[in-house]
């Protein structure tokens, strides 16, 4: 007596097989209700047979092939979706004009930022050597009064040799009002 599988019981029967061992197969095929030779002749087709499921060009939930450059009837309204589907793309409608300005005026904003940076950092550069030399003339400024006015306050040693001193200058010119 004769049972008659469909395909889908034979491939399922197959893929389950594919990891038992020889030892496990008598069993599983026991189970199933069908020879250890019928498994194994499930599988082997199965494994012959696998490559065609992804063979380009075949639907996959058919199995059917299509022709490349079939027809296919396409009803809508929309005027864009029409034009692409018959160039194969969309249309991008770009305004080149208007693309090449807005390049070309980003290009030059970014190139104006860039100059004044520039500028800036230069001049801020600048304004800090200024203010440095400034303060250091102004320290060395200060320390050379000091210093003067220190030896015209204080008593001291002109010329030894000829007895020449000096005195504080406004006691100087004191004596010189006096006189």
């Amino acid at each position: 007596m004769s049972t008659k599988h469909n395909a889908k019981f034979k491939a399922q029967v197959a893929i389950e097989a594919l990891n038992l061992s020889a030892g496990d197969l008598e069993e599983f095929a026991k189970v199933k209700g069908v020879s250890t030779d019928q498994v194994l002749d499930w599988v082997s087709q199965l494994k012959e047979n696998s490559a065609t499921i992804f063979e380009e060009g075949q639907d996959a939930h058919s199995g059917h092939h299509h022709a490349s450059g079939e027809n296919v009837n396409l009803e809508t309204e929309d005027e864009l979706l029409i034009a692409a589907v018959s160039h194969g793309v969309n249309d991008d409608n770009l305004n080149y004009n208007k693309l090449f300005f807005w390049t070309t005026f980003g290009t030059g904003l970014v190139i104006v930022i860039i100059y004044g940076l520039i500028q800036f950092a230069q001049a801020s550069w600048f304004d800090a050597q200024n203010e440095a030399a400034v303060n250091s003339q102004y320290s060395e400024i200060k320390e050379l009064k000091a210093k003067h006015a220190e030896t015209l306050n204080s008593y001291g040693v002109v010329d030894l040799e000829n007895g020449t001193y000096r005195i504080p200058i406004d006691q100087a010119i004191n004596k010189i009002a006096e006189n």
